[in-house]
């Protein structure tokens, strides 16, 4: 039986660390599917806000922006107003032109409950945009295999929390059940070097879910942990998959 609650929810003393080297890795390309969606006056919800980079960049284009989380103490969001809400309960108001989640859906128990509740909070012709990974392609190396048992041990971790290691291509047929028109996706993945804020990303996932972690050694752990550091590394993240959709008139 799966656990419940979220699997990075753990009092993790470095968490706001993580999270602003997480955004370091996708917010480049998250920024780029926004901007034609984001612009002054534009009506922008945020859910599941993190460290708050993706709010503050909306705020900055001028939009309109609420910032939703869980757990809003590692927010840094200026400009945006910060609510403290669980998307699976419910969420601050509707008529947003954009409502924007990205590595949420994938950490969701009701996942189809929660993208139809970020899509009944869209004005009509409101855009969804959905963004969560396919992890077939994360620590593909030159030499092959990089660390694959520790990868394996990681996942199953997540997984027992409810976590979907392929959700980014699940949310494509989710936003199509919510019922939103024009649905369409690309994906991306990024070269990470050892050692750069991606590197550390990675390194910290590992970190974070150490202690979880069954049929590995600590010394496996290290030496995967070490590699993620080491600038001589390089390997292929997870497949960010886009999926936006845009709500029709009732």
């Amino acid at each position: 039986m799966a656990e419940t609650g979220y699997c990075f929810d753990t009092g993790f003393d470095r968490e706001s660390e993580r999270l602003a080297l997480g955004e370091a890795l996708w917010d480049d390309g998250t920024f780029a599917r926004l901007a034609p969606l984001v612009g002054p006056g534009t009506r922008c919800l945020e859910v599941g806000a993190g460290h708050g980079s993706v709010a503050r960049w909306m705020a900055a284009r001028g939009a309109e922006v609420t910032a939703v989380d869980r757990d809003v103490s590692h927010v840094d969001a200026p400009g945006a107003r910060v609510v403290r809400m669980d998307v699976c309960h419910g969420l601050p108001g509707d008529g947003y032109d954009v409502v924007h989640a990205r590595l949420v859906v994938q950490h969701l128990a009701d996942r189809l409950g929660a993208v139809r509740r970020m899509a009944a909070a869209l004005k009509p012709s409101g855009h969804l945009v959905l963004e969560d990974t396919d992890t077939a392609a994360l620590f593909s190396h030159a030499d092959g295999h990089f660390h694959d048992g520790v990868k394996r041990a990681a996942y199953a971790v997540m997984r027992a929390t409810g976590y979907h290691p392929r959700c980014g291509l699940l949310d494509v047929e989710l936003v199509e059940a919510a019922g939103l028109a024009d649905v369409r996706a690309d994906g991306r993945a990024e070269v990470v070097r050892g050692g750069s804020p991606g590197g550390r990303w990675f390194a910290l996932w590992l970190e974070h879910l150490r202690p979880r972690l069954a049929g590995v050694s600590d010394a496996d752990v290290d030496r995967a942990i070490a590699d993620l550091l080491d600038p001589r590394h390089a390997w292929l993240s997870q497949v960010m998959v886009t999926v936006i959709g845009r709500k029709v008139q009732p």
